[in-house]
């Protein structure tokens, strides 16, 4: 098992540096998307169960884009809103995966990944606004620490990291973003991270995610909440194109 080594330090005025060592040799979609709620009405968050009795989850349709979170999951989903194809309406992530689709009678099918053809879903009742609790800046150098960890354990490479610190009520999204970044990863093949060497997490008017190879470069929008930054596998396909 690898391990990465941390050291901290200030490059410039909320902005943090970190690399991560391990001892061995070591179409961007997202813009585009951020428009599809924009003529969308706020509402309450809903709980929905599964008719398969294998769980619930939450539609937060008081944000822009819209969230869904699965219970238990480590991830919340961008659920951008567009119309269906011969009536209703479809959810799909920032991959432009459909996660969710009602019909125009009313009924509700949602697609996990342990169900891609889809189980037939009822709303249950009122649920929680899906925002994150403020945190300060020994939990986003913490994150960032385990981030770098991460990385140097599957890339068996030296990999540092750049990242901003922002006020409480955002700094949650850019460790969100990082948690992001080693989840997609932990999915990527090997090969795909051998030349990995710098990581930059920044604040941008989008949600975007770049490789080339060397360096992954991903933009967070905090005011948009869990909707401001790439999911998982975003970043996983993003480090997939770059790789090749």
């Amino acid at each position: 098992m690898f391990r990465g080594i941390t050291t901290l330090f200030v490059l410039a005025a909320g902005v943090w540096a970190l690399l991560g060592t391990d001892g061995a040799s070591q179409p961007n979609p997202f813009q585009q998307m951020l428009g599809r709620d924009s003529g969308a009405e706020s509402r309450e968050p809903v709980w929905f169960e599964r008719a398969d009795g294998r769980g619930r989850f939450i539609l937060d349709r008081s944000s822009r884009p819209h969230l869904l979170w699965s219970e238990g999951s480590m991830e919340v989903h961008a659920a951008y809103r567009g119309r269906a194809a011969g009536g209703g309406e479809v959810w799909r992530t920032d991959t432009d995966r459909i996660i969710l689709r009602t019909t125009n009678l009313g009924g509700w099918t949602y697609f996990p990944p342990d169900r891609p053809d889809g189980v037939l879903v009822d709303p249950v009742g009122r649920a929680r606004t899906l925002v994150a609790a403020p945190a300060g800046q020994d939990e986003l150098q913490a994150a960032a620490r385990d981030m770098v960890d991460t990385l140097a354990r599957l890339s068996r490479n030296e990999v540092s990291a750049e990242l901003t610190s922002l006020t409480p009520d955002q700094n949650p999204y850019i460790i969100d973003a990082m948690a992001m970044i080693a989840y997609g990863a932990e999915e990527t093949p090997r090969r795909v991270l051998r030349d990995l060497e710098v990581v930059r997490v920044g604040v941008g008017e989008a949600p975007r995610a770049s490789f080339d190879g060397r360096v992954l470069d991903v933009s967070v929008a905090p005011a948009t909440g869990y909707g401001g930054r790439p999911s998982s596998q975003a970043i996983r396909l993003t480090l997939e194109r770059g790789a090749r």
